[in-house]
């Protein structure tokens, strides 16, 4: 096994323990923990990859997103679910630097959600 592979492979696995927080915890992103997971695996291992993609509830979720991409609603509803977590915390939190950091990171989730692709309405 090359070293690159190697490296995909570790890559593959911090970045599905990410994607995994990312979906129980509203300030990380899960999808493009889980894509680029899956990228990560694809170049590194085939087994892997096939691995994550018959995973029942990841890879579903990460070939739509690779295919047809998420409908508008879905990822308004995710972010709004998000801003629902986040923006009581930062209206409660007497830290300046908290309420920044909260803020820049629902300007970076909205930013990513931006850039996911939208699927047609069904």
């Amino acid at each position: 096994m090359t070293l690159s592979k190697l490296l995909c492979i570790i890559g593959g696995f911090a970045l599905l323990g990410l994607g995994i927080a990312g979906i129980a915890l509203p300030v990380l992103p899960a999808t493009p923990f889980l894509v680029a997971a899956s990228v990560c695996f694809m170049k590194g291992s085939p087994r892997l990859y096939r691995w994550l993609m018959g995973n029942r509830f990841l890879g579903p979720r990460i070939a739509r997103i690779r295919g047809v991409g998420l409908r508008a609603k879905e990822k308004i509803a995710i972010y709004l679910a998000a801003c629902a977590l986040i923006i009581p915390v930062m209206v409660l939190s007497s830290s300046l630097h908290l309420r920044l950091f909260l803020g820049l990171l629902l300007v970076i989730k909205g930013l990513v959600f931006l850039r996911i692709k939208t699927a047609p309405p069904a």
